[in-house]
């Protein structure tokens, strides 16, 4: 078990490498893993749908890294399945988009998020 956890800590501490070819630092492992939730997760990944989709909250590379980054560190520390993850977050996230008050509702809670990653230890300047 310890293995196990030590694993996850040292999976949880990597850079995030976006695909426009950014990598970002993320949060500390240990404040990822006590911050983990499912309510966590469906923040990140709102940011991420709404940043991606919503004018006026557009998400830099260095933004979107650190957020689609540590949101597959607390889906891995959740242990959610890909499928799950798709489908309990992303399929939701995407679905609201519907919703012509979802970009006016999620869009002015990305940088708060984005500072509170921040705070975690996470950043979006790229590194390496």
């Amino acid at each position: 078990m310890r293995r196990i956890l030590m694993i996850l800590a040292l999976s949880l501490a990597a850079p995030a490498h976006a695909d426009g070819g950014v990598t970002v630092k993320l949060p500390d492992a240990n404040r990822i893993a006590a911050a983990a939730s499912p309510d966590f997760l469906m923040r990140l990944v709102m940011a991420n749908v709404a940043g991606m989709n919503c004018p006026g909250y557009a998400l830099s590379d260095g933004e979107w890294a650190l957020i689609t980054g540590t949101a597959d560190r607390v889906a891995a520390a959740l242990q959610i399945g890909s499928g799950a993850y798709d489908e309990q977050y992303y399929g939701p996230a995407f679905a609201a988009l519907d919703n012509p008050a979802t970009c006016g509702r999620e869009g002015p809670k990305i940088a708060p998020l984005i500072s509170e990653l921040r705070a975690m230890g996470g950043g979006t300047e790229p590194i390496g």
